[in-house]
């Protein structure tokens, strides 16, 4: 922050383009789109700025300078300069409207120039400022405005995240570059520039160039002495480079006398029109930057949702309190908390406090385990008595109870003998279910992104790297404040989320699946999966063996040895030595060793190679790693919020990738196993459940009869695209039909199911057509998904799952046909997850209400796994079978086929 010392005024003039691309790649990995698809993670970043600017600064004047489009006198000259600049990105040309609308609701003056870049009017607007005595502030990250810097005028670069802005004034310069600022050009023009293509001078860096400049003083001069540099590489550059050197300085430097066309009084700062931001701000779906002006006074204070000292949040450290705070509990309508743990393993975690807010900008944590702890703040066992003590309200159906990534603090609890009872929402999941396709859910980037606030770093408590603490060696009060900070923002998120959800029609789906199937992964998670160490040692073995000798194959085949898991070193073999064709490059993936495999062995022994080390390195050596010590089990974390079709998935291990293609990777299987004697292994399967699902949705008369008629679907297609009669169909035919089948509700188009069929672009283009033919409903379905996708601009499952489709009417081909593979798929893999997810719910709603023994313990794509014992084998059968059949009715019959074996490969 600036501190102000005289009664001068000051100026801040803002590199508008820069905090536009800075905004635009702060967000480039989770970014912003509105509900009708607009990107907008530039505009939210820039507009964020400046009101953080404005309640920080509070500047007397300001202004933004942006280039414009056409070329400047340094083009001219150098028609190279920034030639290597790529093209704005379309998503954020896009936005550029928007900004101008807002910068002038905001009554920000807007500094342009045809043929003037942004850097000349600040440059010149800085000079003016200062001789008529004010401070001025360069609002930018860009190094070249130090050469602006002197007692009047400084650099103001933001700070990442949440960190201070830096502030450069003469001394800054030096301490950075090592030069003063009047020297600055002349550093540049010796040592270039690559952002913008400034040829600097051959050999010389910055290291270089600071030593020849704090020696002979100037560019200039170092030129005319180069004769007496010693290093041979610098003094060639020198002697060649002298005009490439002038002409660098030359573009480096910043005019400061164009003609603006304007006073510094015209930008004296006004005040905002609040009805125009607020009508742009509910446009663009601002609605935490929205509530932000409407809470600020014309004076600018801070908004009261990102002023911590607002925060009322206590400690709770004796009994009478805790009793009091349960009794406050008890009255409520939602409850929201969260666990403060020493590990990320819910299996492994012990607990270090509870926190818990039922209002916003309120908050309690209980602490457990903090540094300086003497006795017992509750009892004997602090605990043991926290948690009999809070059991009954966290046992209690009737209380509504809401968290972030709440699975992860109920398995805990239950470890520790408490079954949370009335889950009633999970920000996290909520966040997904409302925005599939964004990249993080986690609770400081939601607090930013919907209610502008930035919640305290875990790197703040617990540091990185080497000199990591776990949650335990944390102070109380810092702990005590993150904590209750953590369950504070999700009470505000939640009470936000279910507004939108319900705006969305998404509250019904998302109470009837998404959060009744909490606790059946809790408990899946907390039984998890048992597996024979000895025979994954001896499947290591034996895999080691056979990759032993296939590298030694490689080596002879390759004429040398050489590592063979280097791509590098691989593809000097394959290209350099044995003269294969580059069919992409210098490649070596998977996809061009298959091609390479007709023109000669040794791809083949690659890809045998990194079939067998995936095998050994992935699965059997890592999974006995991952047995908990103390259940003798693997328990796995299943993910609600990852798949964007709202398929589960699983980390840690990831179960949904075990092989199944090959036999040695199916022999993983036989691993899985049961843990007591007289236990077997039931796994029931959906039998093609996506092409049901597809047929449910198109009503293709062929494809439902064939369903209904229980017949080979796949030689049934081969038989109506090929001509000919069922009896007669080939192995081919039917395996072509199998991979048409599947590739088209992928969204396949002749070029990909070309290359999966082996055969050309053309002919893969002549079946289609022909199933097309065949198949007139799916066409017709296809044609109508598409047709919402650019209309509505999502698409959605059965049950009313969305996903948004905003590329469906790209000008971008490659963005336009990525869109449409995703919205004829996703209705269909989405229907088919929550129809297993129906079931799951079910199912353990029987095992528990039934008292069985039975375990439900994995879930892989369209298929459950159970553990159980021998006598319950027949009730389990028919319990299972039947409810996975009915969870979700269709229109035409549901599958399930199941297997019952000692472990999973004899099962499945």
């Amino acid at each position: 922050m600036v501190t102000r010392k005289s009664g001068r005024k000051n100026l801040f003039i803002i590199d508008g383009y820069a905090v536009l691309y800075r905004s635009h790649f702060a967000l480039i990995r989770n970014p912003l789109i509105t509900s009708y698809g607009l990107h907008t993670s530039a505009l939210f970043g820039f507009s964020n700025h400046i009101l953080k600017l404005l309640r920080d600064e509070n500047p007397d004047y300001i202004a933004c300078a942006f280039d414009s489009k056409e070329k400047t006198f340094r083009h001219k000259r150098y028609p190279a300069y920034k030639a290597n600049r790529p093209e704005m990105p379309a998503e954020l040309q896009d936005q550029l409207p928007h900004l101008w609308e807002l910068l002038e609701a905001m009554n920000i003056p807007v500094l342009k120039k045809p043929g003037v870049e942004a850097d000349d009017i600040i440059g010149t607007l800085a000079q003016t400022a200062s001789s008529e005595d004010m401070k001025v502030f360069i609002v930018s990250s860009d190094k070249d405005f130090m050469q602006l810097i002197d007692d009047q005028i400084f650099l103001y670069s933001p700070g990442k995240r949440s960190s201070a802005p830096v502030i450069y004034n003469h001394q800054g310069v030096v301490d950075k570059w090592g030069v003063p600022p009047e020297k600055i050009i002349d550093l540049f023009g010796l040592m270039g520039d690559s952002s913008d293509n400034i040829p600097g001078v051959a050999g010389v860096g910055v290291k270089t160039a600071v030593k020849l400049l704090n020696e002979y003083g100037s560019l200039e001069s170092v030129l005319d002495n180069a004769d007496k540099v010693a290093n041979k590489r610098v003094h060639k550059g020198l002697k060649e480079g002298r005009e490439n050197a002038i002409l660098s300085k030359e573009l480096v430097t910043i005019l400061t006398d164009v003609e603006l066309g304007c006073n510094i009084e015209d930008l004296i700062r006004k005040q905002f029109e609040n009805e125009q931001l607020s009508k742009k701000y509910r446009e663009l779906e601002f609605l935490a930057l929205l509530r932000q002006i409407q809470t600020e006074s014309t004076e600018n204070k801070k908004a009261s949702n990102t002023n911590k000292e607002d925060k009322n949040y206590h400690i709770i450290k004796t009994m009478k309190d805790l009793k009091a705070l349960i009794k406050e509990i008890g009255s409520v309508d939602l409850i929201a908390f969260d666990l403060e743990t020493t590990s990320l393993q819910p299996m492994e975690a012990d607990i270090v406090g509870i926190s818990f807010s039922v209002q916003a900008d309120s908050g309690y944590y209980i602490p457990i385990k903090y540094p300086g702890k003497g006795k017992n703040d509750f009892g004997d066992d602090d605990l043991t008595t926290v948690l009999s003590t809070l059991k009954p309200m966290l046992e209690n159906v009737t209380l509504p109870k809401t968290g972030q990534n709440i699975k992860y603090d109920v398995l805990i609890l239950k470890r520790n003998g408490i079954d949370v009872k009335g889950i009633e929402f999970d920000t996290m999941i909520a966040a997904h279910v409302l925005n599939p396709t964004s990249r993080s859910y986690k609770l400081d980037t939601l607090s930013v992104e919907h209610l502008n606030y930035e919640m305290i770093p875990i790197e703040n408590l617990i540091g990185i790297g080497r000199n990591q603490i776990i949650m335990d060696q944390v102070s109380l009060d810092k702990i005590a404040y993150y904590a209750a900070e953590n369950a504070d923002i999700t009470f505000q998120l939640t009470k936000l989320f279910m507004s939108r959800l319900k705006e969305n029609d998404l509250l019904n789906f998302f109470r009837k699946i998404e959060v009744p199937l909490i606790p059946v992964l809790v408990s899946m998670e907390k039984d998890g999966v048992f597996v024979d160490l000895r025979l994954l040692t001896e499947m290591s073995v034996e895999i080691g063996k056979k990759i032993d000798n296939l590298i030694q194959d490689i080596y002879r085949m390759a004429g040398s040895e050489f590592n063979v898991n280097s791509t590098q070193q691989l593809a000097n073999i394959l290209f350099d030595i044995l003269k294969l064709p580059q069919i992409k490059k210098r490649s070596t993936a998977e996809s061009v060793l298959q091609k390479l495999g007709k023109e000669h062995e040794l791809p083949e022994l690659i890809l045998a190679y990194r079939k067998y080390n995936k095998l050994k390195n992935t699965y059997l050596d890592a999974l006995p790693g991952l047995v908990n010590l103390e259940s003798g089990r693997i328990h796995t974390t299943f993910n609600q919020s990852v798949a964007a079709t709202g398929r589960l998935s699983s980390t840690n291990p990831n179960f949904q990738n075990i092989p199944i293609r090959t036999e040695e990777g199916r022999e993983i299987r036989k691993a899985f196993c049961t843990q007591k004697n007289g236990w077997k292994i039931l796994s029931a399967d959906y039998s093609q459940i996506e092409l049901r699902v597809m047929a449910h949705l198109c009503q293709d008369p062929a494809l439902c009869e064939a369903f209904d008629n229980n017949e080979d679907v796949h030689a049934r297609t081969a038989s109506l695209v090929f001509d000919v009669a069922l009896d007669d169909i080939l192995p081919e035919m039917r395996r072509v039909a199998k991979v048409v089948n599947f590739g088209i509700m992928y969204g396949a188009g002749a070029f990909r199911m070309g290359q999966e069929l082996g055969i050309p672009r053309s002919e893969a283009q002549l079946i289609i057509e022909s199933y097309f033919e065949q198949y007139k409903g799916i066409k017709d379905y296809i044609d109508l998904t598409l047709d919402k996708a650019r209309n509505d601009h999502y698409v959605e499952t059965i049950m009313g799952r969305r996903r948004p489709v905003w590329d469906a009417n790209s000008d971008n081909a490659l963005r336009r046909q990525a869109a449409e593979r995703m919205a004829i798929n996703m209705p269909i893999q989405g229907s088919a997850a929550e129809m297993i997810k129906l079931a799951m719910i079910t199912i353990q709603e029987r095992l528990t209400s039934d008292q069985m023994k039975s375990k439900m313990i994995l879930q892989i794509h369209d298929e459950l796994l159970f553990e159980y014992p021998t006598e319950e084998e027949k009730e389990l059968v028919v319990m299972v079978t039947n409810t996975m059949e009915k969870a979700m009715p269709l229109s035409v019959p549901v599958i399930v086929d199941y297997g019952i074996g000692d472990n999973w490969y004899e099962a499945h």
